[in-house]
């Protein structure tokens, strides 16, 4: 998730609590869908305009590509300020919560207030597919299309727009169910009633982060392993503790990105229905040593529960977000609405800030970590290799594989090598970003680790796995 999505999200969602600057109407609307439609025609006619000059002659391919680039870039950004134009210039927000039916759910709130940002993020993809189509690049067609937008939604703001989206839906109906049917009882008014709502959020929660990875199958076009690939990835998994288990333990699938990403990840919070997904080009063309340890990694982030510490880091902004608007409006230093906007604002800096630092903390810690974890996945196939027949958690295996010796030392220097492969086709992935370290830090803390290697090593084929 780049931290374009983020803020594009999050400010598009504080958006709700804006003022209105008048009586909301139907004109919001209007106004809103005018400046978007500006800003989509725009993009288009860009695009199209470089397209054409590639076609002439007049422009080469490369030169046209770097600056349809920049545009949409340009484009993509102006997404933040048009979004807060629409929903606090226009009262595009303040008019949502005035509709019959969108006023009782914050979720069906939140498709208008992502409306905006989100329609011209998909207009810069749109533009960049006919610019292709144009010049011949790509298929002109009405279905090749669908799905490339599609595809890029798919490895882009639904991975953060639909977990946001189930858990505004479990706020609703908890808050139906509250009113509807709880509010009457005489059973609960007292204590019985905030704890019934508690427990059924509680539960809503646990359905909503065992059913994610599932819907993540959906979302990341997902299918299954191959026998081979699959045999080895699972054997990896038990051998540092990780169940595989049909319905328990972790699942391992293929990540169907057309050929565009070369990456893995894990999804899910809890132990039941884990997804392990590992894109088309990791497992075609990365090497077994390799492949090895950006498993290690992704297994180093489960192990090291840096997910539930990474949604801890959010903690914080709500805390000086709440604290800094009461102190503000207390004061009568600014307005109730100015005041939230305010520590809104801060928030989302606190967020940023402290999400940031601790993302690339586990991301460092997950490559040190992976090493260990390597040198146990190898030792162990030694030590106590399976035999065929059914496994400890109740799979039908055959025997696995023994893996060549390994150290701490090695696996550095694969994990170093992993990750130069990994970025090489994306020179923007190996500069520092919000939530990853740059590649030359991560490099070169693995290479402080794989120093001694040259006097460790003797044989160059151990490192062939």
């Amino acid at each position: 998730m780049t931290l374009y999505i983020f803020l594009l999200v999050i400010v598009s969602l504080l958006c709700g609590s804006s003022p209105a600057v008048a009586e909301p109407s139907v004109r919001a609307v209007f106004a809103s869908v005018l400046m978007v439609s500006g800003w989509v025609l725009l993009a288009h006619i860009a695009a199209r305009m470089l397209a054409r000059q590639v076609v002439r002659g007049a422009l080469s391919y490369g030169d046209a590509v770097d600056y349809l680039r920049m545009q949409m870039e340009t484009f993509r950004w102006f997404a933040l300020p048009i979004t807060l134009l629409c929903h606090y210039g226009f009262s595009l927000s303040a008019w949502l919560r005035v509709q019959p039916y969108l006023s009782e759910s914050m979720a069906l709130q939140s498709i208008g207030l992502l409306a905006p940002g989100i329609t011209l993020l998909v207009a810069t993809w749109s533009a960049e597919y006919w610019f292709a189509a144009i010049i011949g690049v790509q298929e002109k067609s009405i279905k090749k299309y669908a799905g490339s937008m599609l595809q890029m939604m798919r490895s882009g703001p639904a991975w953060l727009i639909l977990p946001t989206m189930l858990f505004l839906a479990l706020g609703d109906i908890a808050a139906k169910v509250q009113t509807e049917y709880m509010a009457d009882s005489e059973l609960l008014q007292s204590d019985y009633l905030e704890i019934s709502v508690w427990a059924l959020i509680g539960v809503g929660v646990f359905l909503v982060a065992v059913s994610l990875p599932y819907i993540v199958r959906w979302v990341a076009n997902t299918e299954r392993l191959a026998d081979g690939p699959r045999a080895e990835v699972e054997s990896w998994l038990r051998r540092c503790g990780i169940s595989t288990h049909r319905y328990f333990g972790m699942q391992a699938a293929r990540w169907n990105t057309g050929g565009r990403m070369l990456n893995a990840l894990v999804a899910g919070i809890v132990r039941p229905g884990r997804l392990l997904l590992l894109s088309d080009r990791l497992l075609d063309e990365l090497p077994r040593g390799q492949r090895l340890m950006v498993v290690m990694h992704e297994i180093a982030h489960v192990k090291r529960f840096h997910v539930p510490i990474r949604m801890a880091a959010i903690l914080p902004a709500w805390f000086v977000s709440s604290w800094s608007s009461s102190m503000l409006i207390d004061h009568e230093w600014l307005d109730a609405s100015m005041g939230a906007a305010v520590g809104g604002a801060l928030g989302l800096i606190t967020t940023v800030v402290v999400l940031g630092t601790v993302s690339h903390l586990s991301e460092l810690d997950a490559d040190a970590t992976a090493c260990r974890l390597a040198v146990r996945a190898c030792d162990a196939s030694r030590d106590k290799p399976i035999q065929s027949g059914v496994a400890a958690d109740g799979n039908a295996e055959s025997s696995d594989p023994v893996e060549p010796p390994m150290t701490r030392e090695m696996a550095a220097e694969l994990m170093a090598d992993a990750l130069i492969r990994v970025t090489a086709d994306h020179p923007s992935s190996r500069k520092f970003s919000w939530l990853h370290p740059s590649l030359e830090t991560r490099v070169a803390r693995l290479r402080r680790i794989s120093r001694p290697l040259p006097d460790l090593r003797s044989d160059s084929h151990t490192l062939a796995i």
